[in-house]
């Protein structure tokens, strides 16, 4: 039996013990992660807690397994209903506690709970930690094996993970804890993981500071647009130092690929060279494209983004994380481009799926973008047009062939100077996602309580959820 020690707070109180294995625990199910971490520990260590989990703190237990040091630390970061204006303090607490860095995240699963979405918000937590941490993680799965078997076949989001974290996957057996044996020596001869991607102003690593102030981050914000409006960014091309405006973010978006490519040809001016078949191909395929060009002493990264419409859920999913994780810090503007026409059913599908995905947080960094024909220009909007226009914030431009980059480029800085230097970020994308996912939740209760009502008057009555 181990004997067992907790910690929850500041590295101050307890220095870090530098020859331990340091393991994070991740799971949607609270009851199954104790579960885990009592069984690593071979001690009833983890208890159940109060449900309130915008108070709770990640839980820190140090104890001697099989002759070794080990410290598990338990966190709520992936429970559904964790704040996700809290994630990012809940991962500097949790790279605190496993200070200098954990050897090994462990992904508790469950086959007949973890959708797409719970792996696209998995990765993003993971990506806060260190974009090396996919790398140090395992995927222990705890179905039981008699129920577990069919979903594992179906479970397609867990058989990627598997994959991303390079096979490593572990089964939970409560009879038989040899998983635990076999995790310890997959890891006690790995490297720990640095976990240094959010440092604070004055130079300080999450692991130093924990505790800076809400009007830091006011601060912080400011200071972003301040660098983007004034043109501080430096680089080095060669040995010769270069000073020009901050680099902004562009994501095409809409229907019509031809559409799309237009208007990237048009940001990239006379600087466009002809390419070759298989980019022409690539340009009309299925995945994000980005493009970085030189604007007015400015770096334009231009994403041409593929049709929602055209790709499945799992690679609507991935196709929007890339889009937006190519754009660092975020994308500072959204450009819908529709044809000066009636709308078509399937440029209709499309806003409806971008509003779906992104939700109304799209809509104060989207410009509707009209394209015109030269021989057949006007201003007056028809009421179709008019009513996606109010519907996506009420930003629009119109473009031809002749229109100049320079006309353009003023619309977009005149957005990004109205919206503070403010973008769409991965958190943003996920704070999206989360309030679906939420709504979702409530909607199959309300749901599952008519049902209910339903069954009370002796009627099995089914609701299906479209």
């Amino acid at each position: 039996m181990a004997s067992a020690a907790a910690g929850r707070h500041s590295p101050e109180i307890e220095r870090p013990d530098m020859s331990d294995l340091r393991i994070v625990l991740l799971g949607k199910n609270e009851s199954e992660n104790r579960r885990v971490g009592n069984t690593i520990l071979g001690a009833t260590a983890f208890h159940s807690e109060a449900a309130s989990y915008s108070q709770q703190h990640s839980m820190r237990i140090r104890a001697e397994v099989e002759k070794r040091k080990i410290t598990v630390i338990k966190s709520h970061l992936l429970h559904p209903h964790f704040p996700q204006h809290q994630i990012i303090e809940a991962v500097r607490e949790c790279v605190s506690l496993s200070a200098p860095g954990p050897h090994v995240f462990v992904l508790i699963l469950q086959y007949k709970d973890f959708s797409e979405n719970d792996r696209q918000r998995l990765k993003y937590v993971l990506n806060l930690f260190s974009e090396q941490a996919m790398k140090h993680t395992i995927v222990l799965t705890t179905d039981e094996e008699t129920h577990g078997y069919k979903f594992a076949i179906k479970n397609t989001a867990i058989n990627d993970l598997i994959k991303e974290c390079g096979d490593g996957h572990l089964e939970f057996e409560t009879i038989n804890p040899g998983w635990c044996s076999e995790l310890f020596r997959r890891i006690e001869d790995e490297e720990f993981l640095v976990c240094n991607k959010y440092k604070d102003e004055g130079g300080l690593s999450v692991n130093e500071d924990l505790s800076r102030s809400g009007s830091m981050r006011r601060d912080v914000k400011e200071k972003k647009y301040s660098d983007l409006k004034e043109s501080t960014e430096t680089g080095c091309d060669g040995g010769v130092m270069t000073t020009g405006k901050a680099k902004l973010n562009i994501v095409l978006c809409g229907n019509n690929p031809t559409l799309k490519n237009t208007v990237s040809k048009i940001f990239r001016g006379t600087m466009y060279k002809k390419t070759n078949k298989l980019l022409q191909l690539k340009e009309m395929s299925k995945v994000c494209v980005k493009r970085e060009e030189m604007i007015h002493g400015r770096q334009i990264s231009v994403i041409e983004f593929p049709a929602l419409t055209q790709l499945s859920e799992k690679e609507v999913m991935r196709q929007t994380h890339r889009c937006v994780s190519l754009c660092h810090p975020g994308v500072h503007v959204f450009i819908l481009i529709i044809p000066d026409a009636p709308l078509t059913d399937e440029d209709k599908e499309e806003m409806e799926e971008i509003q779906r995905i992104f939700s109304s947080r799209i809509n104060k960094h989207i410009m509707i973008l009209i394209k015109q024909n030269s021989e057949h220009q006007t201003e007056k909007l028809n009421e179709e047009t008019q009513s996606v226009i109010e519907r996506f914030g009420g930003r629009h431009n119109f473009i031809d062939l002749n229109t100049q980059v320079s006309v353009l480029m003023e619309k977009l800085e005149q957005m990004v100077e109205e919206n503070s230097g403010d973008c769409f970020s991965t958190e943003t994308l996920m704070e999206a996602q989360m309030e679906k996912l939420l709504k979702f939740e409530e909607r199959k209760k309300k749901i599952h309580s008519i049902e209910m009502w339903f069954h009370s008057q002796g009627n099995d009555q089914r609701i299906c959820m479209n």
